[in-house]
Parts: structure tokens; C-alpha cells; sequence
């Protein structure tokens, strides 16, 4: 069951995925306000600088029209008047068209580009006024327009009829030039861009120094209570031991003719037995959650076959006591390389797992395999049963402490909830996983990849590939 860090990998470390999981939370935070921020005064600066080039070109052309009104008064001259006017400011042209289409006043800032500049307002008809943005490409490769640095020119268009007696008779069109205002705003654009960027870094730095800072508290007391569980155990062990071997002594000696001194010897040995199988898991936890575990694995090569039907044959009794079949199916020899005891308790614990929950009847079949790749081999190792399943919900969380699917059958059957825990801490520890397929009523099948690299010579040749069952 892998989970993915932001920064690294890391499934034993819990504090680790959690700083990490904040840091990723407030960071996105973070990012998500300064985009916000940003966009927002971004947004504010193109409406006020455009509000602003709107107003200019509006003012520029109520000037312009009432000029043109006034020379309809005058001689044709007056016309004439009107062209040879200098444009003002930033002005690009300003043009005069006949109902007809026709160009009764041109003034322009390039000759050149009058062509060019036709094109934007040619057909362009309004009852009001009009303003639009357009964007000019000059041609590259004419030698007409090789004199032009600027090969984009951002124009504010604006249209808009003059008229005489009620009725319209002409277009006016004024221009003005709006790239340095368009490369002012995409400059600001970059700019924030980049400010956004470096302060979101920033907040990552900083959101993962306060995660940090937040968890430190909780890791001490987390590590102090887990030196106090492997403490606490190790003391528990010698004097359970103790109580049990004394209990033994009694019952060997106990008096059969008194029942209730026997039942109570019986109580207090099975109630001892069961605080020694929790003082067991509650270590192995303890050492699977050592920042040293894998490091503390002794690995070595051995055929685990012969362990494996050793373990069935510890359960002979269990099933028989239930009335279970157990199949065993794997190849001879199976050479692997790993922590022998872990591995072995490993199969202990999903075994005795599928035992527990499995009726009356039903079937429990073991499967070891060995899988060979180019550059590693695997051990596979699965135990299926018809036993009650789990539920897809359940099967999100069997793996974790203490987690019983049905606590009221949990309890008549034992168990505390670790088993699962510290099977896929093994599993993990060896660089492997585990995963569980289930359908309730209709049993479960916990399957689990140990991958390995030989770490001995090639031992001889392997047994013919026959397979051997042992059945109970």
C-alpha cells in the first residue's frame, strides 16, 4: 500500500507525510491567494488604464466631430482645413468616409500603412460611437515597410457618424496608438508572474519550517510513548513468563476432583497466553516502527518450503478442531532471500488470520511461488479462504492498529487488531507489499510481493518444476 510523499518517500515515517501534507495544504493556500491577489490587480490595472485610453479617444473625437460639423458650414475648403491639421499626441490617423465608402478627409501618422488602416475601418458602420482594440502586423519582407522596427502595432479604434440636419452624413474614425500601454501591461503580467512565483516558493519554505515547528511537540510525545510500549513490554515478558510457567506447575498438579480450581487455572493460563501473544505484537511494533528496522533485518538465503509446511502442520489441530481443509501448493525448492523469522511470522499471521474467520467447512488454501525477473526475483505468497470476507469500505482499513472489521467476532475469535499491521510492516520492510481482494460471504485472498536479489552463488540446479500439495 504505497503512498506518495511531495517530497520524498518515506511510508515508515508518519511525521514526515504529515509535514509534507501540510506543507502541501498551506502552500496551495497560499498560491491560490496570491493568484487571486494578483489576477484581481491585474484585472483593476488593464480596466483603469483602458477606461482611461477610452476616455481620451472619446474627448478626442467629440472635438474632431464638432470640427467636421462646423466645416459643413463653410466653403469646401474648410474640408481641405481639416487635413492638413496635425494629429495630436499618440494620434495614429484620423479619417473622414462619405456614405458612399468614400475618403473625404485622410490624415495619417505613415502614408505607408494607410492601406493597412483602411482595412480596419473599411465597411465599419455605426449609429453611435464604437471603440475597439485591433492589432496591426506589419509585413516583414516588403521593402515598403522595411524602415518599420516595429513589426505589431496596438491600436484603440474609434467610430462614430457625423451629423448634419438629423442625418448622417459621414463616418469619422480616430486612432491612437496603444502598444506601449499593451507592453506596459504584458511587462505587468510577467512581472507579478514572477513575484507569484518567487513568493509561493517562499511560502513553501515557510510552510514547511511552521509544519515542522506545529509537529514537533506531538513527535516528542509520540516517540515518548512509543519507548514507553517497547519498555513496558520487555518488562511484561519475564513476569508472564513466570505467572505462566507457575500456572502449568499447578495444573500439573491441580486436584481433578475440585472443578471450580480447575476452571479458574483454566481461565487464568488462557488469559496469560493472550496478554503474552499482545506483549509479542505490541513489540514487534515497537521494532517495526524504528527509524533502524530495515537496517536490523537479517537477511539471508534459505528455502522457504520445509517453514511453510511446518506451519501447516501447527495448524493441523485448529482445523481439524473446526473442521477446515488446508492445502498447501508451492514448487520445490523455493530459494529466497530475506529476514527468515519475519518471513515466517509473516505467513503465520495471514494464515491464522484466515483460519479465524473461515466457517465450519470451508476451504483455506496456501500459495508459494517464486518469480523471476531480469534484474530481481520476487516471492509470492498468498492465502485464500471461503470464509466471511470483508467489505470494500473495511478493506481501506484492515491494515491499520487496532482496526477490527466486527469487533463482536474479533473478540470471540481473539486477536487485537495488530496481526494485519505487522504483517504489512514486514512486508514493507522487505521492500514489498500487500494487498487483500474480498468479497463478503464469499471469502478473501491477501496476496503478498517480496522482491530480493540472490545474494549467494546460484545454487545447484533447481528441482524439476513438479509441483507437490500437501493437503489437510
Amino acid at each position: 500500500m504505497k503512498r506518495a510523499d511531495f517530497f520524498r518517500k518515506d511510508e515508515k515515517d508518519v511525521f514526515a507525510q504529515t509535514r509534507n501534507r501540510l506543507t502541501l495544504f498551506y502552500s496551495a493556500i497560499l498560491a491560490l491567494f496570491l493568484s487571486v491577489f494578483v489576477a484581481l490587480a491585474l484585472f483593476v490595472f488593464y480596466i483603469v488604464v483602458s477606461n482611461d485610453q477610452e476616455q481620451t479617444l472619446r474627448l478626442l473625437s467629440d472635438r474632431e466631430v464638432g470640427m467636421a460639423e462646423r466645416a459643413l458650414d463653410g466653403s469646401g475648403g474648410a474640408w481641405r482645413e481639416q487635413e492638413r491639421r496635425d494629429l495630436s499626441g499618440n494620434q495614429v490617423f484620423y479619417y473622414v468616409t462619405g456614405n458612399e465608402d468614400e475618403l473625404i478627409i485622410n490624415n495619417d501618422n505613415y502614408e505607408e500603412l494607410r492601406e493597412l488602416y483602411m482595412d480596419v475601418v473599411e465597411g465599419w458602420e455605426t449609429d453611435g460611437i464604437e471603440v475597439k482594440k485591433v492589432e496591426i502586423d506589419i509585413p516583414e519582407n516588403d521593402p515598403l515597410f522595411e524602415s518599420f522596427t516595429k513589426k505589431e502595432v496596438d491600436l484603440m479604434v474609434l467610430a462614430r457618424p457625423v451629423m448634419h440636419g438629423g442625418e448622417r452624413i459621414a463616418m469619422l474614425y480616430l486612432a491612437v496608438d496603444n502598444t506601449f500601454y499593451s507592453s506596459v501591461i504584458k511587462w505587468t503580467i510577467a512581472i507579478f508572474a514572477g513575484m507569484t512565483l518567487l513568493f509561493s516558493a517562499i511560502g513553501v519554505l515557510v510552510s514547511r519550517w511552521m509544519s515542522k515547528r506545529a509537529l514537533q511537540p506531538v513527535e516528542i510525545a509520540y516517540n515518548l510513548q512509543k519507548e514507553f510500549v517497547s519498555n513496558a513490554s520487555h518488562e511484561l515478558r519475564t513476569p508472564l513468563s513466570v505467572i505462566l510457567s507457575a500456572t502449568e506447575a499447578l495444573g500439573m498438579e491441580s486436584d481433578k476432583s475440585n472443578p471450580f480450581r480447575e476452571k479458574m487455572l483454566g481461565t487464568l493460563k488462557h488469559e496469560v497466553k493472550r496478554m503474552s501473544g499482545l506483549i509479542t505484537e505490541l513489540l514487534a511494533l515497537a521494532k517495526s516502527d524504528s527509524e533502524q528496522a530495515a537496517v536490523k533485518l537479517r537477511k539471508e538465503q534459505f528455502d522457504i518450503r520445509p517453514a511453510a509446511e511446518q506451519m501447516v502442520e501447527s495448524f493441523t489441530n485448529a482445523i481439524r478442531a473446526k473442521g477446515l481443509s488446508l492445502k498447501l501448493d508451492a514448487p520445490v525448492p523455493i530459494e529466497v532471500v530475506g529476514d527468515r523469522d519475519k518471513l515466517i511470522q509473516l505467513m503465520y499471521i495471514l494464515t491464522d488470520n484466515a483460519i479465524k474467520y473461515t466457517p465450519s467447512g470451508g476451504h483455506v488454501e496456501i500459495k508459494l511461488k517464486k518469480q523471476n525477473h531480469k534484474k530481481h526475483d520476487d516471492f509470492l505468497f498468498s492465502v485464500s479462504d471461503t470464509g466471511i470476507g470483508i467489505s470494500p469500505e473495511d478493506q481501506k482499513k484492515i491494515f491499520e492498529r487496532f482496526y477490527r472489521a466486527d469487533k463482536t467476532r474479533s473478540r470471540k475469535e481473539g486477536g487485537y487488531g495488530l496481526g494485519l499491521s505487522i504483517a504489512q510492516s514486514i512486508a514493507e520492510t522487505h521492500g514489498g507489499a500487500i494487498k487483500v481482494e474480498s468479497t463478503p460471504d464469499r471469502g478473501s485472498v491477501f496476496s503478498v510481493a517480496i522482491p530480493f536479489e540472490a545474494e549467494t552463488a546460484q545454487l545447484g540446479k533447481a528441482a524439476e518444476a513438479s509441483v507437490k500439495q500437501t493437503v489437510i
